[in-house]
């Protein structure tokens, strides 16, 4: 490797980092508009790729442009990254500071090459530079909540390139002048451009890594969610509650069932149109949810009836939770996009000589049936016997 010439290496770069971008403008197409950044992303190799001209064909251009465009492009492509995560994550970029600061160290730069010069300055001030939105790009990827194999991978391609920054950073007071060249063969030169080179291809990968996650999470959650309430679909409540009944058999840790309806609900849509009796079954989730613990399950069961799972759960603290929910929902105001309403719930705890979750279910159901029967916005509890 490091008998390759350092022009070589350079248009190495330049040919990932364009391949790379390319890929990741192209794909950003195909990705839903939830998934953000990838504008960012999929810019940022290409403005690194750019500066890679500046300094491939330098004897084209006065040592002025090389310096300014090609330092100025690379630290804007590694800052393209770094804010390209943070839209990723829902933050605000920020980039006006980062403009001025990005400014004044190109200010630094040209000072370093007219008005006292010194390559050694130059590759520290620049290098340092890097290091520093390398470690911020580093730390936000980590501090996200539960960050996954693809933001790791990424954050690990950052953190190697950052110690060879601050390697060729120090390392230049002692194995360069002030008038050494950018293509001065030497190991740690070679290693410092050829890190840039598979650094921009590998960070492009990870990032596009993340997206790809963050688009199998969405599938995920589409497809184990009910899409109009956010509750869970009945397929996934009812096999939460086929795990807790055999949970049950083994170690005997009871648990309750509600059934929860929401009351006079084809008034509702008859009255005030489907789209209005949709936004009361969005209110009333977002009602039960906040009444429920963070173990219990809510799902949609059909229609406008919903299932509660509450793992180890007896039944007076499962009439006590229906009672929470049933006096929650009942306190929603009327708004001019949803008329008020009420639920009534059926509860049903799990008991000896229950041989299947149908017969929990069963008893829930008896139990809404009378509640409706009783006159609505009501808890029943099934017989303990």
């Amino acid at each position: 490797m490091f008998a390759l010439d350092l022009r070589s290496l350079t248009l190495m770069a330049f040919m990932t980092s364009v391949a790379m971008g390319f890929v990741l403008l192209m794909l950003r197409r195909h990705y839903p508009g939830s998934i953000r950044g990838m504008w960012l992303w999929g810019l940022a190799p290409m403005v690194a790729a750019s500066s890679t001209v500046f300094y491939g064909l330098e004897n084209l251009f006065a040592p002025l442009a090389t310096v300014v465009f090609g330092n100025g492009l690379l630290m804007s492509g590694c800052a393209l990254f770094y804010f390209g995560t943070r839209r990723f994550y829902g933050l605000r970029s920020g980039w006006r500071p980062w403009a001025a600061v990005g400014v004044l160290l190109l200010l630094w730069q040209v000072f370093f090459l007219i008005g006292y010069p010194d390559y050694r300055l130059r590759l520290a001030l620049f290098a340092g530079t890097l290091s520093v939105v390398l470690v911020l790009h580093i730390r936000l990827l980590l501090r996200r909540p539960g960050p996954g194999f693809a933001a790791r991978f990424t954050a690990g391609v950052l953190a190697v390139q950052t110690l060879v920054l601050v390697a060729r950073a120090v390392s230049t007071f002692w194995l360069d002048t002030p008038t050494s060249h950018r293509f001065a063969p030497s190991v740690m030169q070679s290693v410092y451009v050829a890190t840039f080179s598979f650094s921009v291809l590998l960070v492009s990968v990870g990032v596009l890594l993340m997206a790809s996650e963050r688009l199998r999470s969405e599938f995920e959650h589409l497809a184990n969610h009910d899409s109009l309430t956010g509750a869970l679909a009945r397929r996934v409540v009812l096999e939460d509650c086929t795990r807790e009944f055999g949970r049950w058999q083994r170690f005997d840790h009871g648990f309750a069932l509600l059934m929860v309806d929401v009351d006079h609900f084809k008034s509702i849509n008859d009255g005030h149109g489907h789209a209005t009796g949709d936004r009361v079954l969005a209110r009333v989730v977002d009602a039960l949810g906040h009444a429920l613990r963070n173990v219990d399950r809510l799902g949609r069961y059909g229609g406008e009836e919903f299932l509660v799972l509450l793992p180890e759960t007896g039944a007076g603290e499962a009439r006590m939770v229906a009672e929470r929910m049933r006096e929650t929902v009942a306190r929603l105001p009327a708004t001019a996009r949803a008329p008020a309403c009420t639920v009534s719930v059926g509860v049903a705890c799990v008991r000896q000589g229950d041989t299947s979750l149908a017969a929990v279910l069963a008893r829930a159901d008896a139990a809404l049936y009378e509640a409706k029967r009783l006159g609505r916005n009501r808890v029943v509890v099934a017989a303990a016997a």
